[in-house]
């Protein structure tokens, strides 16, 4: 696992030869699971599939990823104020 504590899956679509279309055809919860999945399709000359892979995130580690962005900002904001006052104290 890249992320720490946080768990992987994976989706498999496939991705219609016509119009590009996407469907979706699961969520896996490793690539075992997808490669059962993807040899138990009927597939042709020019299908094509993607997979990706995804973290699942809590509430919790969303709120304080919020909260952290939310006191940045607000740093933020009040610097360029700051850095305004030093140049004006040394022209």
């Amino acid at each position: 696992m890249s992320h720490q504590g946080q768990p992987e899956y994976f989706t498999l679509t496939s991705i219609c030869q016509y119009d590009g279309s996407p469907t979706q055809l699961g969520i896996f919860e490793n690539m075992d699971a997808v490669t059962a999945r993807l040899r138990a399709c009927y597939t042709s000359c020019g299908d094509e599939y993607r997979i990706e892979c995804f973290h699942l995130a809590t509430q919790e580690s969303e709120e304080n990823r919020l909260a952290d962005i939310l006191q940045s900002r607000k740093d933020a904001v009040a610097k360029p104020d700051h850095i305004e006052e030093k140049a004006d104290n040394n022209s």
